[in-house]
């Protein structure tokens, strides 16, 4: 089969698209023909890092993925040879403390398809992929295989929207309008937020974050986002405030601008430490959570990307054929170019 690996080249690391065998299955897999692979941001960022071990040599990346089912093992009763189905990247023991109490994204044993962090366990910038049954999910015939591809992403932000408990007509400041943060907007107005703040330092996604439902919106780069929650909120601050960039002057931000016993959920990760100001922390008894993966959320973010409640079209924005998948890594490096969601088709 014809894949896109990543390949060392001194100081740096490159995509090529070579032959390498199709992957065999065991009784309780799945062998899916991918149609379509996104890119996430963490994808990006390992492959960048060339000294980084997330993303190593020999590596096929992707997470994000949705195609048609090739073959199932003997003992498969979930679903059948030509399902349409995106799947579930998380590959979990069943057997730890947090799978016994089914809770999956944090398993102790935890490893993702196309990361090499634990394991090496290859993704879906191939044309084919073997997971588990339990890992893949029927796509509803409304929904393409590039919107399919899409229900990983917005399953997370589901998850992170669950975690925060918004009540109904809380203050909700999401910082980062990429993927997550555009699908965390959607969710946060499904789950009851009144008001809604998105920061960003692009005004293309900011211009679509608003599309989606933000209500404010703020460009860190030409306005001070701790002055504009302080005037929207009467200096009260937010009710909930999302971290979805992941570097130490957003983690600052989020102490900052959330309200005395507001709640703060840290999900962007571009940096293993970040620092905050502990005294607010302590002085606002401020609830701290953190997230990540998705939990029981897949089914649900089917349901609501099928029935319309998410609006993921906007988020769409480039696509590549396997053969330019370096292609596709540059145009998200590239900050003149204006992407949100890049997708591999294969």
């Amino acid at each position: 089969m014809k894949a896109a690996l990543i390949r060392a080249e001194r100081d740096r690391k490159i995509l090529v698209t070579e032959d390498v065998p199709r992957p065999e299955i065991s009784p309780s897999q799945v062998l899916v023909r991918i149609h379509v692979a996104g890119i996430c941001g963490s994808d990006l960022h390992g492959f960048m890092d060339a000294a980084g071990t997330a993303r190593r040599d020999g590596l096929i990346m992707s997470h994000e993925a949705a195609g048609t089912v090739e073959e199932i093992g003997s003992a498969v009763e979930s679903v059948t040879v030509g399902d349409r189905v995106t799947v579930d990247p998380q590959v979990v023991c069943g057997q730890c403390e947090p799978c016994r109490n089914g809770w999956i994204s944090i398993c102790d044993n935890k490893r993702v398809t196309g990361s090499s962090l634990r394991g090496f366990e290859q993704g879906s910038m191939a044309e084919y992929l073997a997971v588990e049954s339990s890992q893949v999910y029927n796509l509803p015939e409304n929904l393409t295989y590039a919107m399919g591809a899409l229900i990983e992403p917005l399953s997370n932000a589901i998850h992170v929207i669950n975690r925060a408990s918004i009540r109904l007509g809380d203050t909700v400041v999401v910082l980062g309008a990429g993927t997550l943060g555009l699908c965390m907007i959607q969710a946060a107005r499904a789950a009851g937020a009144g008001r809604i703040v998105a920061s960003d330092t692009s005004d293309f996604r900011l211009t679509v974050a608003r599309q989606l439902g933000a209500d404010v919106t703020v460009n860190p780069l030409t306005a001070k986002l701790r002055d504009v929650v302080s005037a929207e909120t009467d200096g009260v601050g937010a009710d909930v405030v999302i971290e979805s960039v992941g570097i130490d002057a957003t983690y600052q931000d989020t102490i900052h601008i959330v309200r005395k016993r507001g709640r703060i959920m840290f999900f962007g990760a571009v940096q293993p430490t970040v620092s905050v100001d502990l005294m607010p922390i302590l002085h606002k008894e401020i609830d701290i959570v953190g997230c990540t993966g998705a939990n029981d959320e897949t089914q649900i973010a089917i349901d609501m990307m099928a029935s319309g409640a998410i609006d993921i079209a906007p988020l769409l924005t480039h696509s590549f054929s396997l053969d330019e998948a370096q292609a596709a890594f540059d145009a998200m490096a590239d900050p003149s170019i204006d992407t949100i969601k890049v997708q591999v088709t294969v």
